[in-house]
């Protein structure tokens, strides 16, 4: 799946952009575009996520949370993505 995604790392680094995500026996993998993020693929352990919120953001539907020392932010893209992290991210922590 495609979506924008925001890390906030503990100093208060951020790294934004699109990525590619998915979910993989129990992992989710979240690999950036070229030139963007300005980071390499991230493979974050499902049970290991903490502090999962969903709000808004000027207007845009977002699921946030936290893995070791750093926030990951999803923006709703209009394409399904949203629901399919939504869904896997619940599946996958209530397995």
């Amino acid at each position: 799946m495609f979506a924008y995604i925001e890390i906030i790392d503990s100093e208060e680094k951020v790294s934004y952009g699109y990525s590619n995500f998915s979910f993989f026996n129990g992992v989710l993998s979240i690999r950036p575009i070229k030139g963007m993020l300005g980071t390499s693929t991230q493979n974050i352990p499902i049970k290991e996520i903490t502090d999962i919120k969903e709000d808004t953001y000027y207007g845009w539907n977002r699921i946030s949370f936290k893995f070791v020392d750093k926030t990951y932010s999803f923006l709703y893209s209009g394409y399904g993505e949203f629901d399919y992290l939504k869904e896997h991210l619940m599946t996958e922590i209530m397995a």
